[in-house]
C-alpha cells in the first residue's frame, strides 16, 4: 500500500511538471499533436500505479522522453511556419465575406446542422448574419457577425509572407513590399502584418532579444 501511495506521488509530480512545461491548455485548445503527446504521457503514467510489480523507471523514461521531443518539435516549428501547417493545419474559412463554401464543409466533413448548433451556440440564430466562419487549428469554429468589425487577415507572421491568404485576398507580394517600405521597414523585422475587410494595414514589430 505504502508502495503504490509513493508511486502515485512521484507519477502525480512528474505528470504536473511536465503539463507546465507543456503550456497551460484546456484540451480543446491543443494541437493534434500536443493532444497525442499527452494521451501517450497519461497512458505510461498510469502503468506502474496499476502494476506495482513494473519498475518506475519504465514509466519516467519514456515520459521524459516524450517530453523532450515535444519541447523541440513545439521549438522547431515556431521557427518554421511551414513545418507548423503540414503538423497543425491551417485555419479554415467555411463562411467568407457573407457566403458559405460548401466544398469546405464537404472536405472538413462538417454538417449543416453541425455548423447551425454551433452558430446556435454562440448565439447567433441566422446563418445570413455571419460574415465568417473559421475552422481553427484546434478544431473549434469561430463565428463573426456581420454587425461587428472588420475580420483581420493575416499576411505576415514572424517575417513569414502568407502567400495563400495574400493571394486569396487579392492582393500580391509587390503590394505588400509596397506597404512595408511606406512604413519604413522591413519583412524581416515583422512580428505580425494583418489588413482589415477596408483595407486598414496593421503591423507589429519584433521585439528586441533583450540580453
Amino acid at each position: 500500500m505504502a508502495s503504490i501511495l509513493v508511486r502515485t506521488i512521484i507519477i502525480y509530480i512528474l505528470l504536473s511538471f511536465s503539463l507546465r512545461i507543456m503550456g497551460k491548455r484546456q484540451l480543446g485548445e491543443m494541437d493534434v499533436v500536443e493532444l497525442v503527446s499527452t494521451l501517450l504521457i497519461s497512458e505510461l503514467a498510469s502503468i506502474p500505479i496499476d502494476d506495482p510489480d513494473i519498475p518506475l523507471l519504465n514509466a519516467i523514461i519514456p515520459i521524459l522522453l516524450i517530453l523532450s521531443a515535444e519541447v523541440i518539435l513545439s521549438t522547431v516549428k515556431n521557427k518554421s511556419e511551414k513545418l507548423k501547417e503540414s503538423l497543425e493545419g491551417k485555419p479554415l474559412y467555411i463562411i467568407y465575406k457573407g457566403r458559405l463554401l460548401q466544398d469546405a464543409l464537404r472536405e472538413n466533413r462538417i454538417s449543416v446542422n453541425e455548423l447551425l448548433s454551433e452558430m446556435r451556440s454562440q448565439g447567433i440564430g441566422d446563418i445570413s448574419e455571419v460574415n465568417y466562419a473559421i475552422l481553427e487549428q484546434n478544431g473549434s469554429l469561430s463565428l463573426l457577425k456581420k454587425a461587428e468589425n472588420d475580420m483581420a487577415h493575416t499576411l505576415v507572421i514572424d517575417g513569414h509572407i502568407m502567400v495563400d491568404d495574400l493571394k486569396s485576398l487579392g492582393y500580391n507580394e509587390r503590394w505588400l513590399e509596397k506597404e512595408v517600405a511606406a512604413r519604413k521597414t522591413r519583412l524581416e523585422k515583422i512580428f505580425l502584418m494583418t489588413v482589415t475587410d477596408e483595407g486598414d494595414v496593421n503591423i507589429i514589430l519584433k521585439e528586441e532579444k533583450r540580453g
